[in-house]
């Protein structure tokens, strides 16, 4: 099955738009204003710039479920977590030095903060997850989930992408676990 960037991108960008806004001015404290990036920023991940009160911004990424995504896990919605934006080799031949990986995983992107949203049907509840500690619980935990849930490549026609789909409840566990080590000291020596 052929995946349909531009329809889900015309989705994202119509009847969520409000929504989305209404939601992170919820989410994030100190929120006095929410616009959609302008098309340079939406290429590099972010769908929303906010604003807070003291002027600092926050660039946001929505990512939006379709009905069916808490089909799996008893009720509990899943989170597409990205490994490949464009895979290497598969269906399409894509030379390894085409191949980018997945958002969830990339270093260099700019966003601050994932929304998550589910069909209503999968879930009420949004999410908005600091980026940095969501990359660091997927990299961290990334071949554990791949053998426990589902993976799928989807296919644009001209590359394919490919995600693992984590319930929402075991990414929140993991991304708690990002903000902690334990400390390790040395016995006392007398």
């Amino acid at each position: 099955m052929i995946y349909d960037f531009q329809n889900k991108l015309a989705m994202s960008k119509g009847s969520r738009l409000d929504t989305d806004k209404e939601t992170i001015q919820k989410l994030l404290d100190g929120c006095v204003l929410v616009e959609t990036a302008c098309a340079e920023m939406d290429k590099i991940g972010v769908d929303y710039i906010a604003t807070l009160r003291m002027g600092a911004k926050v660039y946001i990424d929505a990512k939006t479920r379709d009905l069916g995504c808490s089909r799996y896990w008893n009720g509990c919605p899943e989170v597409a977590i990205e490994l490949w934006s464009v895979m290497p080799n598969g269906k399409y031949k894509i030379d390894a030095r085409c191949a980018r990986a997945g958002w969830t995983l990339d270093e260099c992107k700019v966003t601050d903060m994932i929304l998550y949203i589910w069909h209503p049907q999968d879930s009420e509840v949004a999410y908005l997850f600091p980026f940095q500690n969501l990359r660091m619980a997927a990299r961290r935990n990334i071949m554990d989930w791949m053998l426990k849930y589902k993976t799928d490549i989807q296919d644009s026609g001209k590359w394919q992408s490919k995600a693992v789909f984590v319930p929402v409840n075991e990414v929140v566990r993991s991304i708690i676990e990002t903000f902690t080590e334990p400390v390790h000291q040395a016995p006392h020596s007398r």
